[in-house]
């Protein structure tokens, strides 16, 4: 598996958020940070092999929220070890789904799999009622596409599920199989894993794969029955960086920290370092002049929170800032507030602060998370 990061744009539209895919042999946390900045991104969804799950704390690195949402097991036959079995129920017939068969398939979705978990569910900022939207989009979409294939599962002629694969470099996948809940039993799932394995095989394919979160125990059963055997296992990740999305419209104004402003902070503080007061003694150590305290930004955060948005009453719970560049005095920034995330019911609030040098530089990302009493 080679490292790749590209913008998921299906998911991107379906959600309303900026989302990455990565998949990754070795994190390169460098390449990741970089992607995440220019996209803009909200949501990055990496998979890494689970041998390699011990490098996840590097991604502490990025200063962004993260949090590993599932494991994907992958299961793999050889159709030159393994024949595959005749069909238990002779009255099961497999038909090539066509675009007219688009509401019938979306209508099977909503009907199989509505309580069905994946890592989407586990993510917080995600609107659960799209995820869905992304199984039939899915399958739709394998519909007359090139390597792609869309059966349409029938039983005495009633259409009872359906099952969707690849074929792509002499390596077959079953992508998604489902059965109607009523139709389920009496070795219907297993007649769709052995039919799409000999369709598969006559095709002149010699390895088959199939996949699924760790925790759906029944279809590795079922797997495991009809000669697929576990080969690989991937950890999926969310990681939460939420810079573009927004409840609410974005806030955006400017800032400016005077030299009064450091001195007032020192005396309170009592942080006198040289390298907010002394010109000569910060150019030493790399800056272009003095810079001011990091957390004077916090304060000018806490007054717009407080005073403005979401206004009297609103306490820290916590935050969290990652510096990307110094912020100098007597210089104009540029802030730009989002609301990632909000529950009504709790008053409860996430927000994001950007600012960006006269030169449009990131300097600065602060997630707030706040509460409105």
């Amino acid at each position: 598996m080679n490292n790749l990061i590209f913008k998921s744009e299906k998911e991107s539209n379906r959600f309303q958020m900026n989302i990455l895919r990565a998949s990754m042999e070795s994190l390169d946390i460098k390449a990741l940070n970089n992607a995440i900045l220019e996209n803009q991104t909200d949501l990055t969804i990496l998979r890494l092999p689970c041998e390699n799950l011990p490098q996840i704390s590097k991604l502490q690195n990025l200063g962004f929220p993260f949090f590993q949402t599932d494991t994907l097991v992958y299961y793999y036959v050889d159709f030159n070890e393994y024949q595959p079995k005749e069909l238990k129920n002779s009255d099961l017939t497999f038909d090539f789904a066509t675009n007219q068969d688009k509401n019938i398939l979306s209508e099977l979705v909503d009907k199989i799999f509505p309580g069905y978990t994946n890592h989407y569910n586990s993510n917080p900022y995600i609107d659960k009622q799209n995820i869905l939207e992304g199984y039939k989009e899915w399958v739709i979409d394998f519909i007359g596409a090139e390597n792609k294939f869309v059966f349409l599962v029938k039983k005495q002629g009633e259409i009872i599920g359906f099952a969707t694969c690849t074929n792509e470099n002499n390596e077959a996948e079953g992508v998604l199989y489902g059965v109607l809940p009523t139709a389920s039993g009496g070795g219907v799932y297993s007649d769709i894993i052995r039919y799409t394995q000999s369709f598969m095989k006559d095709l002149g394919v010699n390895i088959m794969k199939v996949s699924t979160q760790v925790q759906n125990y029944a279809v590795q059963k079922v797997w495991s029955r009809e000669g697929f055997f576990m080969k690989k296992s991937f950890a999926t990740i969310h990681i939460n960086s939420l810079l573009n999305y927004s409840h609410f419209p974005k806030k955006s104004f400017q800032i400016e920290i005077s030299d009064e402003d450091i001195k007032n902070y020192g005396t309170l503080s009592g942080d006198i370092n040289p390298v907010h007061f002394d010109d000569e003694y910060a150019k030493e150590i790399g800056f272009v002049k003095r810079i001011s305290h990091g957390l004077i930004a916090n304060a000018e955060m806490s007054k717009y929170f407080g005073m403005e948005f979401p206004g009297n009453g609103t306490l820290f719970m916590s935050y969290y800032y990652k510096f990307y560049k110094p912020l100098y005095p007597n210089q104009l920034y540029n802030v730009v507030v989002s609301v990632p995330f909000y529950d009504i019911t709790k008053s409860l609030y996430l927000c994001l602060v950007k600012i960006y040098d006269e030169d449009n530089n990131l300097c600065l990302l602060s997630y707030n998370d706040l509460i409105k009493k």
